[in-house]
């Protein structure tokens, strides 16, 4: 089978991609008969390919099930404008109601008292500050694959050319190059699952995928988009530990808070006392908190938690300081802020900034959020000569991201309540390995005395940080073929052009976190993978047009 363009996972990137590929072929179309005339005998057949036809079309971060408990780390008012449009709308405001009811557990519950008087009043400003479960944006992304595989249906009928999509469930793990500028794709195992789609009336989940057969023919395409979501982290488990089915190692793809709470339910009927280890102190760990201290509570849970990190440093509240008003800029003041020619100058100026908003009684969010709103990262960044650049993405980006981290609050008010009941320790120290003893889970850590210690575990969780394309070596095969085939990798990242085009492997994209400076701006991370998207797709339209 030969496709115009493959996407290799079913999320954001897949899709979106897809999307705007679609857009920009039409939009030619459109503009000369001539042009129709010269591509009548010509099919542009797209296809997802995703390991769990489940999270098609919000893939790991944005899946329907796996971030059910999930929610943004920014309020509405940073959402990209096209999705706040739609969610701003009453019968969207009912759908999140709803879902919250229905699938949202204990947190759901809370937030819905605290905040539907807010999210159905006329307050716009109030309502643009709120927190929304991740979930929401499946339901949005599910709405526009919807109106995708109806807008190819028509076009194809007016036009006389067709357009299609089809959806594969599989493991890529190879891209080979063949003649005439197509690619095989090489799944794991050698095969690959063929998917029909139902549109439903259930108004959660309105598509459904289902099996038609096990497909044995060859796949090849002319254009591929790499999307696998968030990698996983560093695997510090023996063969023997990863075989254990109470070491979580893949925590987002695994099943998320899901999971974690199913596994410590089924453990808590058959122990009196449980000890659980989660390796690493942010997101990962953060996400679950809010839901499992719910149940911990309620359900009587005798457990202790010990989450570890070489320094212990946290994200901190995404949170306005109350009773004050807007915070205004004093370090990034125009005609200072024009003047930043050097990545070290702005990463001290945001430094700077935070210090003064603190002496001035506000929070560092206060003025993070004015440098977010007003673009002052991006801005700067076009200032900078190409050495200055290149000194930004491979050392003061990752400097600035790690003092530029905020989050839900309700996730940190969770960890401090867990810290005052006892039932959270923090540890400064290192995990060297895991391992198993009598079925028993075995964490080795080495603390900042050099000391090593072991701790006999029910249950550990690696949310140690994700790897990057650089340092992923069989955790992901395909990336690792994408490297031995020459893609190059520059402080973490593939190295892309302005269109998200994989150096060195051509015809290759990658516009999401695996791509070095995906997101210069530091803006919220779906409007950087939207934007990147979009951008991608005018590259492969424009190259699948012109073949």
């Amino acid at each position: 089978m030969r496709f115009s363009h493959i996407s290799i996972g079913g999320g954001i990137t897949g899709l979106e991609t897809i999307i705007s590929t679609f857009a920009n072929i039409e939009k030619e179309l459109k503009k000369s008969k001539i042009k129709r005339k010269k591509l009548k005998y010509k099919k542009f057949i797209f296809a997802i390919i995703d390991k769990n036809p489940e999270n098609i079309p919000g893939g790991v971060a944005y899946g329907f099930k796996a971030s059910r408990y999930g929610y943004f780390n920014n309020p509405i008012r940073l959402s990209p404008k096209k999705f706040s449009n739609w969610l701003l709308k009453k019968s969207k405001k009912k759908k999140l109601t709803n879902y919250l009811e229905t699938y949202g557990g204990y947190t759901g519950k809370d937030w819905l008292k605290k905040n539907k008087k807010i999210l159905f009043s006329s307050k716009l400003n109030n309502l643009k500050e709120l927190y929304i479960p991740r979930a929401i944006l499946n339901l949005w992304m599910e709405e526009k694959l919807i109106l995708l595989i109806s807008k190819m249906k028509r076009i194809s009928k007016k036009l006389s050319i067709p357009f299609n999509i089809k959806f594969f469930k599989g493991e890529v793990v190879r891209i080979n190059d063949c003649k005439k500028n197509y690619r095989e794709i090489i799944f794991k195992n050698n095969f690959c699952e063929k998917l029909d789609y139902q549109i439903t009336n259930n108004p959660f989940k309105r598509i459904n995928f289902k099996k038609i057969k096990r497909e044995k023919k060859s796949i090849f395409s002319i254009t591929q988009n790499i999307g696998l979501g968030l990698p996983p982290p560093k695997q510090l488990a023996t063969l023997k530990a990863q075989k254990n089915i109470h070491y979580i190692w893949d925590f987002y793809s695994q099943g998320s808070t899901a999971l974690l709470i199913k596994k410590i339910s089924n453990l808590n009927k058959k122990k009196k006392k449980l000890l659980v280890y989660f390796i690493g102190y942010k997101a990962g760990l953060l996400e679950s908190l809010p839901e499992l201290t719910k149940i911990i509570i309620h359900n009587k849970i005798k457990i202790k938690i010990i989450c570890s990190s070489k320094n212990l440093q946290g994200i901190q509240k995404a949170k306005f300081t109350l009773g004050k008003k807007m915070y205004k800029l004093k370090v990034f003041k125009k005609k200072k802020f024009l003047k930043i020619r050097t990545a070290k100058k702005l990463y001290f100026f945001i430094f700077k900034e935070f210090k003064l908003s603190i002496s001035d009684g506000y929070k560092k969010y206060d003025a993070w959020t004015q440098i977010l709103e007003n673009n002052i990262i991006g801005r700067c960044i076009k200032n900078f000569s190409e050495y200055e650049k290149k000194n930004y993405y491979d050392t003061y980006h990752t400097k600035i991201r790690n003092i530029t981290r905020f989050t839900y609050p309700e996730t940190i008010a969770a960890r401090d309540k867990l810290l005052k009941l006892k039932i959270l320790r923090t540890k400064k120290e290192v995990v060297r390995k895991v391992d198993t003893s009598r079925n028993k889970l075995i964490v080795e850590t080495i603390n900042t005395n050099n000391r090593l210690k072991k701790y006999i575990c029910d249950l550990v969780i690696n949310v140690s940080g994700p790897l990057n394309a650089e340092t992923i070596k069989h955790e992901i095969p395909l990336i690792k073929s994408l490297k031995n085939k020459g893609a190059k990798t520059i402080s973490g990242g593939f190295v892309v052009d302005n269109k998200f085009q994989v150096k060195g492997v051509k015809n290759v994209y990658t516009p999401g976190v695996l791509a070095r400076g995906f997101n210069p701006e530091r803006k919220t991370i779906i409007k950087a993978i939207l934007e990147n998207s979009h951008k991608t797709g005018q590259s492969i339209a424009k190259t699948l047009y012109n073949i």
